[in-house]
């Protein structure tokens, strides 16, 4: 072999040498990032689309609001979850701060599965820290009511605030760390102060009204659509106060009443006549005799005269509760 041709048949030979310790570097590289980027079970992550169903089985909902037996409840942007495991494209997981009892007989976050694309990692530059108050809000790219909307939140979704010289106008930073602006009234740092309860109680009410009119879906708590216990329970934490996710747990918890004691803001529970201790629906007491309330599939959220609303449901047990001191 002439001297020149076995020197480039050395040089090939070691850049396919080098050449193959760089892909296995590569290889092992990318192996140890995606070791490094799959946490373990749990861990705590972030809901990164406006609404999210959760479901009792990995199957995507119909997204009609006829009543979806596989429906459990909704999560809102910024909401916390535990995910506990995946299958396939869905993650099982727990809503931390929707508390539930029935479905193991101990309270828990409500759990269920969610696809995995709905979430992203709890964020490492802190949690947000701002909620949204009004019904809807939307997040724009620039501090204009006409720029386009990035997102439109539901109220109770969750952001995280950003300095800004603005008075009219809050940055923000969004879950996939791009930055936008929202409107400073439709939002409030949290947690929330409490004002009076006599104020509370009328904050209650408003919040509770923001729904009339809107259509009743099972498992619904947003602007959307809103189920009785989503209704009651997004009407509470717009006002700083957590509540359980369902009717019957909000009965464990609340404080009983009596009829005469009811006031603006407490809640009138009903069961059924054969099992008075399973509560089965909720409403919100708002003074004057009336309650606002999510009826049941195929109906509006509606205020209706409590006496009358009680004839409707003759032979139901009813009973009164609160999570408001007296």
């Amino acid at each position: 072999m002439e001297p020149h041709r076995f020197h480039i048949s050395i040089i090939i030979e070691t850049m396919k040498i080098v050449r193959g310790f760089v892909l296995l570097f590569l290889f092992f590289a990318t192996l140890t990032h995606a070791y490094a980027e799959e946490p373990k079970f749990p861990y705590l992550a972030r809901v990164s689309a406006p609404v999210v169903n959760l479901r009792k089985e990995p199957v995507k909902a119909a997204h009609t609001f006829e009543h979806d037996p596989l429906e459990e409840t909704q999560l809102l942007y910024g909401e916390p979850v535990k995910v506990l495991g995946e299958s396939g494209e869905w993650v099982r997981v727990e809503a931390v701060e929707q508390q539930e009892w029935t479905h193991n007989k101990r309270w828990e976050g409500y759990p269920g599965w969610v696809e995995k694309t709905q979430l992203v990692l709890e964020p490492l530059n802190g949690s947000p820290n701002l909620l949204i108050i009004s019904k809807e809000g939307a997040v724009r790219p620039e501090p204009r009511s006409n720029a386009p909307a990035l997102l439109t939140l539901s109220i109770c979704s969750r952001l995280t605030a950003l300095s800004s010289n603005l008075v009219h106008w809050q940055r923000v930073r969004l879950l996939d760390g791009s930055i936008g602006w929202i409107e400073a009234e439709v939002v409030t740092q949290t947690p929330i102060q409490f004002p009076n309860y006599p104020l509370l109680r009328q904050k209650l009410v408003r919040a509770a009204r923001l729904f009339l009119g809107d259509p009743y879906y099972w498992g619904g708590r947003s602007s959307t659509a809103v189920d009785c216990s989503g209704l009651v329970g997004l009407a509470h934490q717009v006002n700083g106060i957590q509540i359980p996710r369902d009717a019957h747990e909000q009965r464990m918890k609340a404080r009983p009443l009596n009829r005469d004691q009811l006031k603006a803001g407490d809640l009138v529970f009903l069961s059924e006549k054969e099992e008075p201790e399973k509560i089965t629906h909720v409403m919100m007491y708002i003074g004057d005799g009336k309650v606002i309330e999510g009826p049941g599939t195929g109906q509006a959220v509606r205020e209706i005269d409590l006496d009358e609303r009680l004839k409707e449901s003759a032979g139901r047990r009813v009973s009164y509760g609160t999570f408001l001191p007296s």
